[in-house]
C-alpha cells in the first residue's frame, strides 16, 4: 500500500520569498568549516623550512578551505598577512591525505614582508582608489558613486557600479611587493571592473599613496594570439567547402522536453549529424534540478529571481542554474537579462533549424542550444571529477554548504564585439563566468562566376563588404551585369557618383557594376563622396539588386575588403573585384557583349558550434579556479599581469576539448577507430577544414606518435615558443599521452560521468593536480602535482608510469624548471632531462590497436556512478495534469521514497512504498500540485534517482 502526505499546493507568488529564506542565490561565504591548528601549524613549519621568517609566516588569511568528496584529501588555502593586511599574491596551500594527515604544503610568500611593510594608513580613500584605476584604464571617471556594502578595507568594501562598470565595484586595501625587486613593498588599493562593453574584466592595484598602477589583470582569458596567427596558415590554402552532410532540419523534428545538438563527444557539425538529448536525461547528481528552468519576460536584472517568482509556462528558455545562454550580436553585456534566447515553448521543444553552408545568422537559434547544452555538460563532467561546489564551479545555486552561488556561465553565441576569437572571464568564486563566442571568417573569398560569354566563364575571388545585405543570406545574386553611366564622372560615367545615372533603367534589376573611385574630381558643385557604401547607395537607389565595385587600376591584382560609415540604409550585397578580373568585364561590356554571372558569399562558421573550442573555453574557468582556490583567480598569470603567461593554462583547456570530444576509439569490434597515435586537433571547424582532422589551430597535432608531434620541453627555449597557446600545446601533449597511457591500462568508459575507466581516471588526476600545484605553476610545478594527487588517491599506483610518460617529453626528474622572475616560471634556464627518479623503473609504454571499453556499473555507491542514471525513472505523462505515474525497473531491495520538489526545493509530495509497486508505476495525484516544473525523487538503497516533469491544469 503506498502512502503519501501531501503538503499545500506551492503558489507562485510564494517561490521568490522561498529562494530569499533559502539564501537562494547568496554571494555570502557559505562554508563555515575552517582548518584545524595542526593544519595550519604544519604549513607554518614548512615555510620556515623554505627560508621565511616566522613573522612571514605567522597567520595567514584562510581564502579558502574544502574537502574533497572523492578522494577525502582537505585542501586550505592561505595569504599572506602583516599588519592586518593580506600581501596580495602571496599565495600558500596546505593539503591532506584521506586520513586528514597534513601531507604537503607550497607558498609564495614574500620574503621579509613584516619588516618591509609600510603603515596600513592609506592616503587615497577608496572612492579616490575607484578614480584612480578609472584613469589607469581610460574609462570615463565614475559618477554617482555610492558606499554599498561597508566593511573594514583590509576585509574589502564594495560601490555601486559608477556608470563604468557591469557590477558593484569591490575595493580592498592590500600589500603589493614589486615582482622584480620585492624589498619595495607599496601599501595598495585592488579595484575591480567589469567594463560595460564586456570585453575586459579587470583587476587593478593602484598605489594607495599616490594612485599610480602597481599591477593590472584582465579576468577575461582571449584566444586571439594564436588563434589568429594559426589561421593565417589556414588562409593561405585552397579549401573547398565542406561537403553539406547535414540536412537542414525543420523546426520541430525532435521530440518534446528535448534539445538538438551535437551531442558529447561530437567535436563539430563536421562529425555527423545532430541528435535530440532528452530534458529528463539531464537531471543527475552533479544537476539534480536540471538544466533548464521556466522563465518569463523581464527586464529587472534580478533574473534567477524572476525566473523563479513568475514562472510561464509558454516561455521556455535554454537558461538555467548553470549557464543562461543567448545570442550577444548586438554586444549588449546586459542581454542575458532579457529573452534573447530561442523559445522551446510549453513542450520544450528545442529544435531550432540548422543548414550547413548558409550564413551563421540563419543558424544562431540552433548554436545558442548548442552552446546551452555543451556548457551543462561540461559543467556536470568536471563536476563529477572534483570542480564541484566546493572548489568553486560555476552554478547561481549552490545546493549543498560550500562554495559560493550566483555565478552561472553566461554563454553568450556570436558575440559582437570581435571575431576570429573566444574567450572566457573567470573572476573570484560568487562571480559569474562569461563565454563569449564569436564568428570566424571564411577563408574561401566570396565569388564572382560568369557563365557568358564563353570568353569570360570562370570563377574571380573577390572582397567582401562590412555594410549591406550578407551575400550568403541573400544569395546567390544572378542576373545581367551592367556598366553604371552617371552622366558625369570619368571613363564614361564608370565611377557612379551621383543619381539618377543616365542609364537607370538598364541598371534596374541587374547587377550594377562601377569603377572605385573618381568622383574626387568632379566639378566644383557636383563633387559626392567616393567611398564604397555611397557607391552601393546610389546603386540601389538605381535599382541594381547587387553592386560590384572594380578596381581603378586594371593591372592591380590585389584583392579588397570594403568598409564604411556612411552606411544606414544599405539593402543590397556588394563585392569589390581586383583591376584585372574587373577590366576584362568592363572590356566585354564595353564593346557590347552581354556579360551574365552569379555571385556568392562563403559563410563565417560560429564557434559555438565547435565544441572543441566550447569546451576550452570552459576549461579556463576550471583550471583558474582550482589553481590556488575558488577566491584566488589570479594564480595562472604573471607578477605584473601579463596574460602571456598564461601558458599552462592553454595547455589544460586544449587537453580538455581533446578529452570532451575523444570519440570512435578503435576496439575490437572497431579496429579502424582513434588510438593515442591518431592526429587530434583544435578548431578544425571554425577555420573552414573539409574534416575535422585538420589541421585546426596549432603547430603540431596532438598525438603520441613523437615522428608527428616531436614536442619536448627543451622545444620552450626555441623562440618559436615565446607566445601562449605555443606553450600550452607542448603542456597539453604531455596530458594528452599520459591520458592515452592510463585509457590503454584501465580501459575507455564512454560515460563521460563515471568514475572507472582511464580516461575518466585521469581527468579526475589532472583537476586533484590543479588543486594540489602550488599557485603560477610552471611544468615541473605541474608534473609533481599530479604525481602528488595519484598518491592521495592511488597509493601512488601509477607512479611510475606519470614518470615514464614526463620523462619521455624531456620532463624528467633531472629537468630544470625556468628561472622565476618575481615568483614567475620563465623560459630561462630550462633544462631538458629523460630520466627517471633513482630506484623507479620505467613503466612499458603502450600502444595497442585496439582498446578495451569498460561500462558504468549500476548499483554501486559512488555519486560518480550515480550521476548516469536519472534516465532510468520513468515519469508519465509529461506534462501531468491530475495524475502522474512514477516507474522504474531499478534491481533494489526495500522500500522506496518517492519525493515531488519545485524548483526551489520545496516539497510538494513525499511518501514510501516498496520496490515492486515502484516497479509496476505509483501513481500520484496531482490536483492539487500548482502547476509549474518538479523533480522527481526516488531514493533506494541502490542510489537516488531523479528525472523531471511539468504540471500542467
Amino acid at each position: 500500500m503506498v502512502k503519501f502526505s501531501s503538503l499545500r499546493p506551492v503558489l507562485r507568488g510564494s517561490l521568490l520569498a522561498a529562494a530569499l529564506l533559502t539564501g537562494f542565490g547568496s554571494t555570502a561565504w557559505a562554508q563555515s568549516a575552517k582548518p584545524s591548528t595542526q593544519l595550519l601549524d604544519y604549513f607554518t613549519t614548512q615555510t620556515v623550512r623554505q627560508g621565511l621568517s616566522e613573522a612571514d609566516a605567522a597567520q595567514p588569511s584562510v581564502t579558502d578551505f574544502y574537502k574533497d568528496a572523492a578522494t577525502g584529501a582537505q585542501h586550505a588555502y592561505l595569504r599572506q598577512r602583516v599588519n592586518g593586511v593580506d600581501v596580495f599574491g602571496a599565495v600558500g596551500a596546505v593539503h591532506t591525505d584521506r586520513t586528514g594527515k597534513p601531507v604537503w604544503a607550497n607558498q609564495r610568500f614574500v620574503p621579509n614582508a613584516a619588516r618591509l611593510a609600510p603603515a596600513a594608513t592609506p592616503t587615497l580613500t577608496p572612492e579616490q582608489a575607484v578614480v584612480a584605476a578609472s584613469v589607469v584604464l581610460g574609462l570615463p571617471r565614475p559618477a554617482g558613486l555610492t558606499l554599498v556594502r561597508e566593511a573594514r578595507p583590509a576585509d574589502g568594501l564594495e560601490f555601486n557600479n559608477g556608470g563604468i562598470s557591469e557590477n558593484n565595484i569591490p575595493v580592498r586595501l592590500y600589500y603589493f611587493a614589486n615582482p622584480l625587486k620585492q624589498s619595495e613593498i607599496h601599501l595598495a588599493w585592488e579595484v575591480t571592473i567589469a567594463q560595460l562593453d564586456g570585453q575586459h574584466h579587470w583587476q587593478v592595484l593602484v598605489d594607495a599613496g599616490t594612485g599610480k598602477q602597481l599591477f593590472k589583470h584582465d579576468y577575461v582569458v582571449s584566444e586571439e594570439i594564436s588563434f589568429l596567427q594559426q589561421n593565417a596558415r589556414s588562409q593561405n590554402q585552397q579549401h573547398t567547402a565542406p561537403a553539406p552532410t547535414q540536412q537542414a532540419s525543420a523546426r520541430g523534428v525532435a521530440s518534446p522536453n528535448s534539445l538538438m545538438v551535437y551531442p558529447v563527444p561530437m567535436e563539430s557539425p563536421l562529425s555527423g549529424n545532430r541528435v535530440a538529448v532528452p530534458l529528463s536525461s539531464t537531471i543527475n547528481t552533479w544537476s539534480p534540478y536540471g538544466w533548464q528552468v521556466s522563465q518569463a519576460p523581464t527586464t529587472t536584472p534580478l533574473f534567477f529571481n524572476n525566473v523563479y517568482s513568475r514562472l510561464n509556462a509558454n516561455v521556455q528558455l535554454p537558461r538555467g542554474n548553470n549557464v543562461a545562454a543567448y545570442n550577444d550580436i548586438a554586444n549588449n553585456s546586459q542581454l542575458y537579462i532579457n529573452t534573447n534566447s530561442p523559445n522551446g515553448g510549453a513542450t520544450l521543444d528545442f529544435d531550432f533549424p540548422f543548414t550547413f553552408g548558409v550564413g551563421p545568422r540563419r543558424n544562431l537559434d540552433a548554436g545558442i542550444v548548442n552552446l546551452f547544452y555543451w556548457n551543462n555538460m561540461l559543467h556536470d563532467v568536471m563536476a563529477s571529477k572534483g570542480f564541484d561546489e566546493a572548489s568553486g564551479n560555476f552554478q547561481y545555486k549552490n545546493f549543498g554548504t560550500a562554495g559560493l552561488g550566483g555565478d552561472m556561465v553566461r554563454a553568450e553565441a556570436q558575440d559582437g564585439s570581435g571575431t576570429n576569437n573566444a574567450n572566457f572571464a573567470t573572476p573570484p568564486d560568487g562571480m559569474q563566468g562569461r563565454m563569449q563566442m564569436y564568428l570566424w571568417a571564411n577563408p574561401i573569398r566570396p565569388n564572382v562566376t560568369i557563365s557568358a560569354p564563353a570568353s569570360l566563364a570562370g570563377s574571380f575571388s573577390a572582397g567582401a563588404a562590412d555594410f549591406g545585405r550578407n551575400l550568403v543570406d541573400a544569395g546567390p545574386i544572378c542576373g545581367n551585369f551592367v556598366l553604371v553611366n552617371d552622366g558625369v564622372s570619368g571613363n564614361g560615367g564608370l565611377h557612379g557618383c551621383v543619381t539618377p545615372y543616365a542609364n537607370a533603367a538598364a541598371v534596374n534589376g541587374n547587377i550594377a557594376v562601377i569603377m572605385r573611385g573618381g568622383c574626387a574630381q568632379l566639378p566644383s558643385g557636383s563633387r559626392t563622396a567616393s567611398s564604397f557604401a555611397g557607391k552601393v547607395r546610389r546603386a540601389q537607389e538605381n535599382g541594381a539588386i547587387m553592386a560590384i565595385i572594380i578596381d581603378s587600376v586594371g593591372t592591380n591584382t590585389a584583392i579588397s575588403g570594403m568598409t564604411g560609415t556612411d552606411t544606414v540604409g544599405i539593402r543590397i550585397p556588394s563585392l569589390f573585384l581586383r583591376g584585372v578580373d574587373g577590366a576584362a568585364i568592363r572590356q566585354a561590356l564595353t564593346s557590347g557583349t552581354t556579360v551574365t554571372g552569379c555571385a556568392n558569399g562563403s559563410p563565417d562558421y560560429d564557434a559555438s558550434f565547435d565544441n572543441g573550442i566550447v569546451s576550452h573555453e570552459f576549461g579556463h574557468g576550471v583550471s583558474t579556479r582550482l589553481t590556488g582556490g575558488p577566491s584566488n583567480s589570479d594564480c595562472l598569470v604573471s607578477a605584473n599581469g601579463n596574460q602571456a603567461f598564461q601558458t599552462m593554462g592553454e595547455g589544460w583547456s586544449d587537453f580538455f576539448g581533446l578529452w570532451m570530444t575523444t570519440a570512435n576509439v578503435a576496439t575490437a569490434s572497431n579496429p579502424t577507430g582513434v588510438t593515442g597515435r591518431t592526429p587530434r586537433y583544435i578548431g578544425a571547424y571554425v577555420v573552414g577544414e573539409t574534416h575535422d582532422t585538420g589541421p585546426g589551430i596549432r603547430i603540431n597535432p596532438y598525438t603520441d606518435d613523437m615522428t608527428l608531434n616531436p614536442h619536448t620541453y627543451g622545444v620552450l627555449t626555441s623562440t618559436q615558443y615565446n607566445e601562449t597557446h605555443n606553450i600550452g600545446e607542448v603542456w597539453a601533449g604531455m596530458l594528452w599521452d599520459l591520458n592515452w597511457q592510463f585509457i590503454y591500462r584501465y580501459g575507455f568508459n564512454q560515460d563521460f560521468l563515471g568514475s572507472n575507466g582511464g580516461n575518466n581516471q585521469f581527468l579526475k588526476l589532472v583537476l586533484d593536480g590543479c588543486k594540489l600545484q602550488v599557485c603560477n605553476p610552471g611544468f615541473l610545478d605541474g608534473r609533481d602535482a599530479i604525481l602528488r594527487a595519484d598518491s592521495i588517491a592511488n597509493g601512488g599506483a601509477n607512479s611510475a608510469l606519470i614518470w615514464t610518460v614526463f620523462s619521455r617529453r624531456g620532463a624528467g626528474f633531472s629537468a630544470v624548471q625556468g628561472v622565476r622572475t618575481g615568483g614567475n616560471p620563465t623560459r630561462t634556464g630550462i633544462r631538458e632531462a629523460f630520466d627517471m627518479p633513482p630506484g623507479v623503473t620505467p613503466a612499458p609504454m603502450l600502444n595497442p590497436t585496439t582498446v578495451t571499453i569498460v561500462t558504468t556499473p549500476l548499483g554501486t555507491t559512488p555519486q560518480q556512478e550515480l550521476a548516469a542514471k536519472g534516465s532510468i525513472i520513468d515519469a508519465y505523462p509529461n506534462p501531468a495534469h491530475d495524475r502522474l505515474v512514477v516507474r522504474s525497473q531499478l534491481n533494489a531491495t526495500g522500500d522506496v521514497q518517492l519525493t515531488l520538489r519545485d524548483l526551489v526545493g520545496r516539497v510538494a509530495y513525499t511518501g514510501t512504498a516498496s520496490i515492486g509497486e515502484l516497479q509496476r508505476g505509483i501513481s500520484v495525484n496531482t490536483a492539487d500540485i500548482a502547476a509549474g516544473l518538479y523533480v522527481v525523487q526516488v531514493n533506494t538503497n541502490a542510489g537516488t534517482f531523479t528525472t523531471k516533469v511539468q504540471v500542467r491544469h
